[in-house]
């Protein structure tokens, strides 16, 4: 399974849109997650008529979302949580997934990709579509297709 993932869109009615780069990336996962900060409704819609979204409630997000959800995709348990109250601290956002016994732990916040395996826990950030912070606009692409381990999955980020 191809899985988008992106995170701090920050669109409002007054400005920014989803980039066209993300639409077209995005064409051909199967699934697409949204870590939080999304602040209309209209992004989810949007990104639906690509694949199915899931999507949780950021700091900024008045939206009728959970602040996390947990979801097990071929071999793994994938949990998404905006990273609020961790934000760069990959110690307390490993204790997290551990404490929700989940293989893969998503996150968004910093606005900065990030990916990193803390035993057999990968931690992923997918950066920030539109207000990117000490990088550049990013997206990533998860790659779970007939993997059985944490280290086998392929996390592809791309500039946007």
């Amino acid at each position: 399974m191809l899985i988008g993932l992106i995170s701090d869109t920050h669109i409002t009615e007054k400005r920014g849109k989803l980039p066209d780069k993300v639409i077209r990336k995005f064409k051909s996962v199967d699934l697409i997650i949204h870590a939080g900060d999304i602040t209309q409704q209209k992004v989810i819609d949007e990104l639906e008529t690509i694949a199915p979204v899931i999507a949780v409630l950021g700091n900024n997000d008045k939206l009728d979302l959970n602040e996390t959800e947990v979801i097990r995709v071929e071999n793994f348990k994938i949990a998404i949580n905006h990273g609020t109250k961790y934000s760069n601290d990959f110690n307390k956002l490993f204790k997290l997934a551990n404490d929700m016994n989940v293989n893969v732990l998503i996150t968004g916040h910093t606005h900065m990709p990030h990916c990193e395996i803390i035993d057999d826990v990968l931690l992923i950030n997918p950066g920030s579509s539109n207000r990117p912070i000490k990088s550049n606009a990013s997206i990533a692409i998860l790659d779970i297709n007939n993997k059985n381990k944490v280290n086998e999955i392929e996390v592809n980020f791309i500039e946007l």
